[in-house]
């Protein structure tokens, strides 16, 4: 699955993922069951994408509409809603 095949939100959220480990989104087969795993970052990166995360779905009802169960607009909500994401969408972590 390509990103231009996501809704306009999540597209967003997987190019800013992928700027934080320099690869072009385009490449990226998203339909394979572990594409998460073809780039890594270290927990810094991860820390500071989480939490651009979160407040772009606490600053976007929009983007809280379509990738959240609930579109409350809540900061332990939508940070807990970004961690959720990355643990199980985010790159694979440098040890």
């Amino acid at each position: 699955m390509k990103i231009n095949e996501f809704s306009p939100h999540l597209q967003t959220v997987l190019r800013e993922m992928c700027s934080r480990v320099d690869t072009d989104p385009a490449k990226i087969d998203f339909k394979a069951d572990t594409w998460y795993m073809e780039h890594e970052w270290d927990a810094g990166q991860e820390a500071v994408f989480t939490k651009w995360l979160a407040d772009y779905l606490f600053a976007n009802r929009e983007a809280r509409g379509e990738m959240l169960e609930h579109n409350w607009k809540n900061k332990k909500h939508c940070t807990k809603a970004a961690e959720y994401f990355v643990w199980n969408h985010g790159w694979k972590t440098k040890t």
